[in-house]
């Protein structure tokens, strides 16, 4: 039986991708910075690659020679996700039973300090309520089987501690279709009660924005891809998820992500202030069941 060679861990991956641009951004070539630094190209090509880890003296050698000079924050935040071990979060009992995608979704979203997640037809996975997110991996759409859905809810569920984590609860701004709002489960009557109650009093935290975008609102606000916008602590870029159940795919490029940040800020104008959000939110909890 031959086994499927699992990809770096994502981090390391990003560790990586960051090294190589700022060898780029330096104008050096691969085999110029690899002399410079005293080590053959094999080496550097696969640090690039996420393939080897990187020690804290050897990251902050290679940013020297990059002419990126006293900036230790960089340098900690670098060795340190070069070195951390794949299974360091909650997560690390569900490796091999989860896409690769998903994996990295969960492993990025955990380390974000502000998510903006734009959905066009349901309530974002992370404010989800409990029966909600058992009926949509219950549902007779979903191609899994019993216990693997009930293992991808719990996955779902236990994804929301970023939102209640003591000291540093990622920031959250969520812009949601008003058609997601009338969704009913006609099997369970009372999913939609629990979800509203919950979206109505998670919109109530400090942390958390949710703007609704009405029913009438242009065609393209309302049709508009789902996806989640990661943004994180220095060094690390900004990218986007292009969502989808099994954790999507990322886009890094600067240029597209500032494009898709631009597409978030103009569907966040035509959406209700955050204030008027919760109402609508109250209205439907009060006016449908």
């Amino acid at each position: 039986m031959t086994h499927k060679k699992l990809p770096p861990p994502v981090m390391r991956r990003r560790v990586g991708s960051l090294l190589r641009d700022y060898r780029e951004r330096a104008d050096l070539a691969p085999g110029a910075a690899a002399k410079r630094l005293g080590w053959d190209s094999t080496r550097q090509g696969r640090i690039e690659r996420g393939i080897y880890r990187v020690p804290e003296g050897d990251m902050r050698k290679m940013l020297e020679a990059y002419g990126i000079h006293e900036d230790e924050d960089a340098v900690r935040e670098l060795a340190a996700a070069s070195n951390e071990a794949p299974g360091a979060g909650w997560w690390a009992s569900y490796m091999g039973q989860i896409s690769n995608a998903l994996l990295d979704f969960i492993t990025l979203e955990s380390k974000a300090k502000r998510i903006q997640v734009q959905h066009p037809a349901i309530i974002p996975g992370l404010l989800q309520a409990p029966g909600y997110v058992r009926e949509i991996f219950n549902s007779p759409l979903h191609p899994d089987n019993r216990e693997r859905s009930g293992m991808l809810s719990a996955i779902r569920m236990a994804r929301q501690e970023v939102l209640h984590r003591p000291g540093s609860p990622v920031q959250l701004h969520a812009l949601i279709s008003e058609a997601a709002l009338l969704h009913r489960f006609p099997n369970a009557p009372g999913v939609m009660k629990e979800q509203l109650r919950k979206l109505a009093d998670d919109a109530g935290q400090p942390n958390i924005i949710v703007q609704i975008v009405p029913v009438d609102v242009p065609a393209y606000a309302a049709a508009n891809q789902a996806m989640t916008i990661l943004n994180f602590r220095h060094p690390w870029p900004t990218t986007v998820s292009i969502d989808s159940s099994l954790g999507g795919s990322f886009l890094d490029d600067p240029a597209e992500v500032s494009d898709l940040s631009v597409v978030f800020e103009e569907i966040a104008k035509v959406a209700l202030p955050a204030d008027e959000s919760r109402d609508r939110i109250n209205t439907h909890l009060e006016g449908n069941f």
